[in-house]
């Protein structure tokens, strides 16, 4: 028994029993199936066979398809692909280029611009203290998958943009240390090879073995070495306000390598044959 709103009982309809149900049709019966080939337009409008007649009617006066639904669609000719082209000249003043056969050397000489630093902690740094941070580091590492290099050296640590050799940071050495993350990439190789590889690579590439071969290679490309008590000054009138250290009486057997790696860094200038 169900109740209306005010509480007084109404009667339930009995439930339809299958003797009630045997001569009704079944609903599914009632629908009509889809014509896959209906057009949407008025009868008037619907095309005629080749003949001119109208579309062959059955018996039953529906309307049968004189041809697939395929072959109602519209024609389509195919598209034509290009084939990829060659890769042009990079401009001049691009960093990278994806053409193996760019002539052009990868290293670049150190960049100092105000306007591309950021500074935390180190305000005042003259130009000579930041290259020679960059040239003869104590660390080194990357930790931003590759794409600057820190180097520190006493108080100060220098960030490089690897693409064009950009100062782009100033830090104490303080503050980068507590921002370095736990996982990086140590130095002991970015130190010496973060201006990238040789010029000239292949085959045969080598460093000069002693100083006088350094300074010969020095001299063939146009640095001007000026002479200290213990360090002298390496210039070049291609790259004013940059200025290397150099010492005057060596100790390390790898001093001409790690000069060679300095002179890359900051001048840009590779000089392994």
């Amino acid at each position: 028994m169900a109740h209306d709103s005010d509480g007084a009982r109404r009667a339930t309809p009995p439930r339809p029993t299958p003797n009630a149900l045997g001569g009704s049709t079944d609903p599914a019966r009632r629908v009509r199936p889809v014509d896959w080939s209906a057009s949407g337009r008025p009868p008037s409008a619907e095309p005629t066979s080749s003949a001119g007649r109208a579309p062959a009617q059955g018996g039953d006066g529906a309307s049968r398809p004189s041809r697939s639904p395929s072959a109602r669609l519209p024609r389509q000719r195919a598209r034509t692909v290009e084939l990829p082209r060659p890769v042009p000249a990079p401009p001049g003043e691009a960093v990278h280029s994806l053409s193996a056969e760019d002539p052009r050397p990868l290293p670049r000489p150190l960049r100092i611009a105000d306007e591309d630093i950021r500074s935390v902690g180190v305000p005042g740094l003259p130009t000579e203290q930041i290259v020679q941070t960059v040239a003869d580091p104590a660390d080194a590492w990357t930790a931003d998958a590759g794409a600057s290099d820190h180097f520190l050296r006493a108080e100060l640590v220098v960030q490089v943009r690897r693409a064009d050799n950009t100062v782009i940071g100033l830090f104490s050495t303080r503050y980068a240390l507590s921002v370095r993350p736990a996982e990086y990439e140590p130095a002991a190789d970015i130190a010496e090879e973060a201006a990238g590889p040789s010029a000239r690579g292949g085959q045969g590439t080598r460093h000069p073995t002693s100083r006088r071969e350094l300074l010969r290679r020095m001299e063939s490309v146009g640095f001007v070495v000026t002479s200290g008590a213990t360090h002298g000054r390496v210039t070049h009138p291609d790259h004013p306000g940059l200025v290397l250290p150099f010492a005057s009486t060596p100790s390390d057997r790898r001093f001409t390598r790690h000069a060679v790696a300095q002179i890359r860094r900051v001048f840009g200038i590779d000089l392994r044959r």
